[in-house]
């Protein structure tokens, strides 16, 4: 293989690779938005779709990788020197990575808070719930309240 032509070779996959990488921002970031805004049944649509990204993204990252070990392009500096001029790709495709690793641990931390706010929600009516009801002394469920009356009787 020339150069030129493993040059060429290395730059589709890295456009690619970008491509698809851009692809899973734009998804996360949707994500990010429904997680915001609270809207959970589109947060479910959404996995699927990341899921499919992220798949085609690791095969994409894998004829990378097969490409480079190949043609022993093992550090960065080597993959600079094949792209010479088109180097930007590579540095562009390792800043968007960060990005979409950042947005990704961003939404994970949203997540997060969620469950955290609704077992918090859970646990405090669950408490509630437990303090106001009791069985009375002759064997009849009554709320511990002075304005309820029991709940076994009209």
């Amino acid at each position: 293989m020339t150069p030129e032509q493993r040059q060429s070779g290395l730059y589709s996959l890295l456009a690619a690779e970008l491509d698809l990488v851009q692809q899973l921002i734009a998804l996360l970031a949707q994500e990010q938005d429904a997680l915001i805004l609270r809207q959970f049944d589109q947060v479910s649509v959404l996995i699927d779709g990341k899921t499919r990204a992220l798949q085609a993204l690791e095969r994409a990252s894998k004829a990378r990788a097969q490409f480079c070990s190949e043609h022993e392009l093992i550090s960065i500096e080597q993959i600079e020197l094949t792209l010479d001029q088109q180097a930007s790709v590579w540095r562009e495709l390792l800043q968007q990575a960060k990005y979409a690793e950042t947005l990704n641990r961003t939404n994970g931390q949203l997540i997060q808070t969620h469950e955290e706010v609704n077992q918090h929600l859970m646990a405090s009516l669950a408490a509630q719930r437990h303090t106001d009801v009791a069985y009375s002394a002759d064997g009849r469920l009554s709320s511990l309240s002075s304005i309820s009356r029991p709940f076994d009787r009209a």
